[in-house]
């Protein structure tokens, strides 16, 4: 297994989660892989957001009876009952043998206050032998010290730094050194939030200002990905959108992701995924 964590320096504006939302569910849909979706935050934000999912729990009042998500599996890990064979026991379908989703904590401390970090560990050690990929959102700014999006980032093994056309913002990333410590030696790709392509700040001449020599995305706003997302509807929304011909709105778009995925894909030596892509499948 590979973890790739995504993540800004900016505290919005950047679209982490919707872009580790598409990733992993067109990644899910083009390529023979099991994958897992997680992040570091609590139940119901981020990327549970882009799902009907997320209203599957909680009822708040119930909490200690959890039956699946990170405080389960935490819970699992303190008692060393976690195993290979049980963690999807403890995860939500998206795609039938091809992509689940773990959610969140009841608490942003998770369910040990100060232990957050080694249980994530240990749930990342686990997952390792039960997925091929693990796609993380790890939020924005600076980790907080032994929270679970510290410890994505440091378990991952590839970054996704998530910007925008702002200068002001990929000056302070690209001069001011944006990348947290642990993280900077870390492969990485740059990923441009509501892309805008007639923006005098494209891809290249973010490239040549800053003498940038790694890999760079743009990913377009559209307008039906942004319905999709406050219905929660995500998943069929890119069901439906796979096989659109260019002239579609969404297109464009879909295309980004696919190329973001190729990318990741290449850079982290999955060859054999690239070669069996399923598209259509």
């Amino acid at each position: 297994m590979s973890m790739v964590a995504f993540w800004s320096p900016l505290q919005g504006g950047s679209g982490t989660s919707a872009h580790t939302a598409v990733a992993a569910v067109t990644m899910g849909m083009d390529y023979r892989l099991k994958l897992l979706l997680a992040h570091g935050g609590m139940a119901k934000e981020r990327v549970e957001g882009a799902f009907q999912t997320a209203s599957y729990s909680l009822d708040h009042s119930l909490v200690t009876f959890q039956d699946h998500g990170m405080d389960a599996l935490e819970r699992l890990c303190v008692n060393r009952r976690l195993t290979r064979d049980n963690l999807q026991d403890y995860t939500l379908p998206l795609l039938p043998e091809r992509l689940d989703i773990v959610q969140g904590n009841a608490k942003q401390d998770g369910t040990m206050p100060g232990y957050r970090k080694p249980l994530l560990n240990s749930i990342c050690t686990v997952a390792n032998q039960c997925y091929d990929l693990v796609f993380a959102d790890a939020g924005s700014g600076k980790p907080k010290e032994g929270s679970g999006d510290q410890a994505l980032l440091e378990a991952a093994d590839m970054i996704i730094v998530n910007l925008n056309q702002s200068i002001e913002a990929l000056d302070l990333f690209f001069k001011d050194g944006g990348c947290p410590d642990g993280i900077k030696d870390k492969p990485h790709i740059v990923v441009l939030g509501r892309y805008d392509k007639y923006s005098h700040c494209t891809l290249n001449n973010v490239k040549r200002r800053f003498g940038y020599k790694g890999p760079i995305h743009g990913i377009p706003y559209t307008t039906d990905f942004l319905d999709a997302w406050n219905m929660r509807s995500v998943l069929p929304y890119l069901q439906r959108s796979r096989n659109l011909n260019n002239r579609q709105p969404s297109a464009a778009f879909l295309e980004s992701v696919r190329l973001l995925n190729k990318d990741i894909l290449t850079q982290l030596e999955m060859t054999s995924a690239l070669k069996l892509v399923e598209r259509g499948a």
